[in-house]
């Protein structure tokens, strides 16, 4: 009976232990929520323009807008900027109220992109992907 009775609280010691430690290292949850993300060729009224998954070489930048919504706040997100499979760019981007407009912008060539919408902790909330040609 004592065996089990130690088994039982190890077990337990060591699953709030788990629990904690990712608390610790972990991301907090932030309750971030991207709603919509994309990719266009500008951004007017805090709006996305030209929307697109396919641009021309010539468009030369290309705005990644994101709509996010957060139950805790301020808190931060990042836009990561892939050329094929190469990061290029990441901008961090304040989250100051509970519902957020928010974009980055990057000098394109000619490939294919991707930008990852993460939390601060580097957690894909949401991969917007385009083509340039």
């Amino acid at each position: 009976m004592k065996r089990l009775l130690n088994a039982v609280v190890s077990v337990l010691l060591s699953a709030s232990f788990a629990v904690a430690q990712e608390k610790a290292t972990g991301a907090p949850d932030q309750g971030l929520k991207v709603e919509k993300a994309v990719a266009a060729t500008s951004v007017e009224n805090r709006e996305p323009a030209g929307e697109a998954t396919e641009f021309q070489a010539s468009v030369g930048t290309v705005y990644c807008w994101s709509k996010v919504a957060a139950s805790t706040v301020p808190t931060t997100i990042k836009h990561v900027w892939y050329a094929g499979d190469q990061k290029v760019f990441e901008k961090d981007l304040d989250i100051k109220y509970p519902s957020t407009r928010t974009w980055s912008a990057k000098s394109v060539k000619e490939g294919s992109w991707r930008v990852d919408v993460t939390d601060q902790a580097g957690t894909a909330l949401v991969s917007v992907s385009f083509t340039v040609k």
